[in-house]
């Protein structure tokens, strides 16, 4: 698929701003995971880009350290402003924000963005930490325990397969 946790992240940025919506680091944070797990379950395609991202394990849910740090300084404040990475060209820094390419992603970002923008930050760590969830049995705390996306994939297919003829997805 190509695309990377930032590029995903900073998509549900520019659509909370496109809506006058907010999106704080928290809620952003479990969104990205979920639609890393639904386009697992539905197109067998991961969302991150094994180089940089992993997800792990953190207190409040599934973290993508990656993003976390890109979007940490904004702590519980809405979030205004996209990520932006450093490349060097001809020996020079060149700055870019990463953007979703695939339309498979497009399509699983603007469905998780519509099923789930109305919850807040407590209710969407409430939604990750259910008993059953990947989060469930690799939280282990003081430890950044990594979520392996065999699991993850399995526990969305679950979702998908339960709600098939259904209005909208579960979680």
């Amino acid at each position: 698929m190509g695309e990377n946790a930032l590029s995903v992240a900073n998509r549900f940025v520019d659509l909370a701003k496109e809506r006058g919506e907010n999106i704080t680091q928290l809620g952003l944070m479990e969104r990205v995971y979920i639609a890393h797990g639904f386009s697992l379950a539905i197109y067998d395609e991961s969302l991150l880009d094994s180089r940089f991202d992993r997800v792990e394990a953190w207190k409040y849910g599934p973290v993508i350290p990656s993003v976390y740090h890109s979007f940490k300084h904004w702590k519980d404040q809405p979030i205004t402003e996209r990520a932006v990475i450093m490349k060097w060209e001809n020996n020079k820094p060149v700055y870019e924000y990463p953007t979703v390419r695939s339309p498979h992603a497009e399509s699983i970002i603007e469905m998780v963005y519509e099923r789930y923008h109305g919850m807040s930050d407590g209710e969407m760590v409430d939604l990750t930490h259910r008993e059953g969830t990947p989060w469930y049995w690799y939280y282990k705390e003081g430890e950044n325990v990594e979520i392996k996306d065999t699991v993850t994939k399995a526990f969305y297919r679950k979702i998908v397969d339960s709600t098939m003829g259904r209005t909208g997805y579960g979680g």
